[in-house]
């Protein structure tokens, strides 16, 4: 582990998994439910990780609340995200509403425990869930109701530390570098950053061979506003229909030297957090890969 831990650009994190209730090790998503999280926050660093996904929380549970930021500052591990995912875009619009509140109250949850951002897909009426396929979510409608949530959830929750954040997605106008630009411009608020997944940027063949030429765009266009990032991999499947499946890092073909390089050249610190694997050895061996690919391009990892 780097002397120099808070220089470090790029913050590595992972779901940290486990069996039972009360193991510090306990979370098979993105917010692990562990009683316990200061003994999570010790497992991190004992791990080598420098940042984390937050456990889960009520907004209402002041106690947990302050329980997580301390026992993650005390650790020195960066929060990343706190997730929310909920279809502000339902197809009903009384459960639309009550979706944005609770993407509200996740917002709010990331300002206590002083995450780098609240995180969400931007949601769709073709159904329940949020990211439910539908024509609609490529339209200038669905844009404008994406800069509405999004201007909304700010005004309301006023965040101090923490930022509002669209998954990038390609079932969305959240799809491509230059969508997200506009979305940028067009909330026009400090407090709505950018998320930075390359895995969802490639949803074509074309752009497949050419994934550290879609990471140095990103950069060009937002870089400055990315908070967080997603560390995954990409396969596609030989097939004449386009396939591809998420695959643990080191097993598809996402250019992760590129990927590492631009996310290490910011000027601020950014969380990069594996996701969306089944057992702990996946985990595990992802975050070997990626941390043999730092070394080998002399990038330091927190």
């Amino acid at each position: 582990m780097p002397a120099t831990i808070d220089a470090v650009m790029v913050k590595l994190g992972s779901v940290i998994m486990g069996s039972r209730e009360g193991d510090a090790a306990v979370g098979t998503t993105h917010g692990s439910s562990v009683s316990d999280v200061f003994a999570l926050a010790r497992e991190h660093r004992k791990r080598g990780l420098a940042a984390a996904y937050c456990p889960t929380a009520s907004i209402d549970d002041r106690d947990r609340l302050r329980d997580i930021r301390d026992a993650f500052a005390a650790a020195g591990v960066v929060i990343a995200e706190v997730g929310g995912w909920r279809n502000m875009l339902h197809p009903d619009p009384a459960e639309g509403k009550r979706e944005r509140q609770r993407m509200a109250d996740y917002l709010a949850i990331a300002d206590e425990v002083d995450a780098r951002c609240a995180i969400t897909c931007i949601g769709s009426p073709g159904g329940p869930g949020q990211g439910s396929h539908d024509a609609f979510n490529f339209t200038p409608d669905a844009f404008d109701a994406a800069v509405e949530n999004a201007r909304w959830l700010i005004d309301t929750v006023k965040p101090k530390r923490t930022r509002f954040v669209y998954e990038i997605y390609p079932f969305s106008v959240a799809d491509t570098p230059a969508n997200i630009r506009r979305l940028l411009d067009a909330v026009d608020r400090p407090e709505f950053a950018a998320h930075m997944d390359l895995v969802n940027l490639i949803n074509c063949p074309r752009l497949y061979y050419r994934s550290g030429d879609v990471a140095r765009e990103v950069v060009r266009l937002f870089g400055d506003r990315i908070v967080s990032a997603h560390a995954k991999d990409l396969k596609m499947a030989e097939d004449v229909s386009v396939i591809m499946h998420e695959v643990r890092p080191g097993c598809g073909n996402i250019d992760y030297a590129a990927y590492l390089r631009v996310l290490h050249e910011l000027p601020h610190t950014v969380p990069l957090m594996l996701e969306h694997l089944h057992t702990q050895e996946e985990y595990d061996l992802g975050v070997d890969h990626i941390r043999a690919v730092a070394a080998a391009e002399q990038i330091p990892l927190a």
